[in-house]
């Protein structure tokens, strides 16, 4: 007799697969494929503005189709809020809390704080744009009343693990999709060169961009796709609450493909997971996009393709010769068909897609043509082909016209026809104006706070007469200290500084230093992200708190939510508009207010440094020269143009405003660059920098 095979039981809980809805045909793709949930976007305050994204009317009929069938909807307003979109923010939220979405996944603390006060029976996600990466982290988010944290796709497996079994907030985690180079929440760089927030949802993808360094050309920071597919047994014994799905910019055929697969393995017996995976993989390889592979989750992504891959996402077609405007010849690679979905290899902007609408073969117009075929491809744009260019295929231009013909999306449509959504009436007055607010006198005599690598220049910052001087929290800063203590002036003088990432050891490093310091009665400190609040209460419950700019506040009920965890006071975020800065001064913080006047900010902040990057600038194609360094547990890239943000000299501030931050770290020659800074601000002209978004808006 043939002795019964033991079967593993599953656990009681089923992570469910959350799939992204960009636009209407995607959305029908994740329903008909079985997606457990779907998240979504509103035409503002999406982190992703150039999906085609929902109106509200739209919003309602997809709200009801999805409860419908049984699927959940998660509505993604999860932008920084300025200080003038307050009140459309208020009515956005108002609007969609009728059509009870089963969460708001939010990334403003602000805009939270309005969630929580007039939507509290619409629970809150935690975006991964908060960059909350540990478990003192996920803590700061159960203390603000979040249900659930969308965790950063830089995490390992290990890294994973504990944060779904010790967390205080059920987590979420990416398992398919496009990878970021900088940690999720910390990229600085789009807004930087253009305007375009990351974290408005407007980036432009300059980590997908060609840079020269060390005589060579390449996409030194365009990761390759993340799949984590062979994680999927370890990962469904995890109590995790959903397997995201990355993609609000891709097409059905993706989503469908995706969904279908994560799926299959994850509801597969412990018996039939080899079967499962290969029938998974499959499916997966139908799709276009970039080489995928484990990623981060592997925890040596140095051991596969993660690195320098194409920057362009998509099925290589072939290698397109330009014959006229908007035509050009090439052999394909694989099958194109009428209006598929285009992008090019040097075309480095992924909001930009072009249909095919026109195709040629052997002197016949044709719909359908097939591997190895030559043929002339027409889109009707003559600025569309650049010179010898790849051509990738990104999406299935006839299944969306499928997708957007099915019943599904013939519901919704006639549901969004017959709804007018609610007028919204009784802003209230706190998110219009605050009158209470007393606006500080501009001028150049404002109190500096000086930000220092360490005290080895400390005779030159000194002639700041700084009213605090940051210093970075690293033990040889801490063992430095005690040489300097005469020239540093009263131990309140001093503010501690942690940097925005900390894992393991590292962070125990840092609670060490903190704790000797301390208990010698330092009491100032400024963390760089929301767990740190915690690290920091649990040495001592008397701690001057500060945020840096890494918090993103730029509304004043952002100030608040922090203040209200505990904080003395927080650091506008740099990337905050002459606009928005003269309506944050009617505004009042209830604690101190501090504004970043110059610097050289890290606009890419990585956990890796990019194996083939050598010694020497960084150029763009444009001829912008970048620096890498190694910062603790970050690599980073700055500007060789520091930003001083002049204007804010003249700006009237907002009540409560304690400073200016002059940030000489990353200074080659910091003693050079104080004096050049300090005659600039003493006779009110120069520009030793450039004024980031001051003058030309944040988009």
């Amino acid at each position: 007799m043939t002795k019964p095979q033991k079967v593993t039981p599953r656990p009681t809980y089923r992570p469910e697969i959350l799939a992204p809805a960009g636009g209407q045909a995607s959305w029908a793709a994740a329903l008909e494929a079985g997606a457990d949930a779907v998240y979504v976007g509103l035409k503002e305050f999406s982190a992703r503005t150039n999906a085609e994204n929902f109106s509200l009317a739209e919003l309602k009929g997809l709200i009801e189709e999805s409860h419908r069938v049984g699927a959940k909807v998660y509505l993604a307003v999860n932008s920084l809020v300025k200080e003038g979109e307050l009140a459309a923010a208020f009515k956005t939220v108002m609007a969609a809390r009728e059509m009870e979405p089963d969460a708001f996944i939010i990334q403003d603390l602000g805009l939270a704080a309005i969630c929580q006060k007039h939507a509290p029976q619409i629970p809150l996600h935690a975006s991964t744009l908060t960059a909350v990466h540990n478990l003192d982290g996920l803590l700061s988010l159960a203390n603000l009343g979040f249900s659930r944290a969308v965790l950063p796709r830089e995490l390992n497996f290990s890294e994973i693990s504990l944060l779904a079994q010790r967390g205080a907030v059920p987590v979420e985690v990416f398992i398919h999709g496009a990878l970021c180079f900088s940690f999720s929440g910390l990229c600085l760089m789009s807004s930087f060169l253009g305007g375009r927030s990351a974290l408005r949802g407007g980036c432009t993808q300059p980590c997908r961009r060609f840079y020269q360094n060390a005589g060579r050309r390449k996409n030194f920071f365009s990761l390759s796709d993340f799949m984590g597919l062979g994680f999927i047994p370890q990962l469904r014994k995890l109590p995790i609450a959903a397997f995201k799905i990355e993609g609000r910019m891709k097409g059905p055929d993706y989503v469908s493909q995706v969904v279908k697969a994560y799926k299959l393995l994850l509801d597969a017996p412990e018996e039939g997971l080899e079967e499962a995976y290969q029938d998974a993989l499959s499916l997966l390889n139908l799709i276009p996009g970039r080489v995928a592979g484990p990623g981060f989750i592997s925890g040596d992504p140095y051991a596969d393709d993660l690195w320098e891959t194409q920057s362009a996402s998509g099925l290589k077609i072939g290698h397109l010769k330009p014959t006229g405007k908007g035509q050009g010849t090439l052999t394909l690679l694989a099958p194109l068909k009428i209006l598929d979905r285009l992008r090019f290899s040097e075309q480095t902007d992924e909001t930009q897609a072009y249909k095919l609408r026109k195709m040629v073969k052997d002197g016949e117009e044709v719909d359908l043509a097939e591997t190895g075929d030559k043929v002339t491809l027409s889109i009707g744009d003559p600025e569309s082909f650049p010179p010898e260019t790849l051509v990738y295929k990104i999406g299935s231009g006839s299944l969306e016209k499928e997708y957007l013909a099915s019943e599904p999306v013939k519901r919704l449509k006639a549901i969004a026809k017959n709804y007018s959504p609610p007028t919204i009436k009784g802003v209230p007055s706190a998110l219009v104006k605050d009158r209470g607010a007393i606006a500080t006198v501009a001028g150049r005599s404002q109190p500096l706070w000086l930000w220092v690598d360490g005290f080895d220049h400390h005779q030159e910052t000194l002639k700041f007469k700084p009213r605090k001087i940051i210093v970075p929290l690293t033990a040889e800063n801490a063992k430095k200290l005690s040489h300097n203590k005469k020239l540093l002036g009263p131990m309140g003088n001093l503010v501690w500084s942690l940097p925005p990432i900390l894992f393991g050891g590292a962070q125990e490093k840092i609670r060490k230093e903190a704790q000797k310091l301390i208990e010698a009665g330092h009491r100032d400190f400024m963390i760089a992200n929301l767990g740190q609040i915690n690290l920091l209460n649990r040495l001592h419950q008397g701690l001057k708190i500060w945020s840096d700019h890494h918090l993103g506040v730029l509304n004043h009920l952002s100030g608040q939510v922090l203040h209200d965890l505990g904080l003395a006071g927080v650091t506008v975020s740099m990337e905050s508009d002459q606009e928005n800065l003269l309506k944050l001064s009617q505004s009042s913080f209830p604690g101190g207010v501090l504004m970043y006047l110059y610097g050289r900010p890290a606009l890419f902040t990585s956990r890796y440094r990019p194996p083939s990057l050598k010694r020497g600038p960084i150029v763009s194609q444009r001829g912008e020269k970048f620096w890498s360094a190694l910062e603790g547990d970050a690599f980073i890239l700055q500007s060789e143009h520091r930003v001083f943000i002049g204007g804010l000299l003249k700006v009237p501030k907002p009540k409560g405003f304690v400073g200016l931050i002059v940030d000489l770290r990353r200074e080659p020659n910091p003693a050079e660059a104080g004096r050049r800074l300090k005659k600039a601000i003493d006779q009110g002209r120069g520009s030793p920098g450039l004024s980031f978004n001051f003058k030309r808006g944040l988009q």
